[in-house]
């Protein structure tokens, strides 16, 4: 018998990383490595992506979303920031 492991609590940036592998493998080959928003904005920049398209959701006082779109009217990127 075959099971699926469930993971229970909060997940960590290597388990998001690991899940957008399995359907983007090469955006998650570029984000792997950030630890923080400086690196997500020179892998925009590099990537020739409008920094006018991002946008902060917070979450609470400690924590927000830093979205960015990747493609216009479609896929947008996540990431948790505290």
């Amino acid at each position: 018998m075959t099971t699926n492991a469930v993971q229970l609590g909060p997940r960590d940036y290597p388990d998001y990383v690991a899940a957008l592998r399995a359907t983007a493998p090469d955006l998650a080959r570029d984000v792997e490595a950030f630890t923080g928003v400086g690196q997500v904005l020179d892998w925009m920049q590099r990537m020739g992506l409008d920094l006018k398209t991002i946008d902060f959701v917070s979450q609470d006082e400690f924590e927000y979303d830093f979205l960015l779109e990747l493609e216009p009217g479609g896929r947008w990127l996540a990431f948790g920031v505290t």
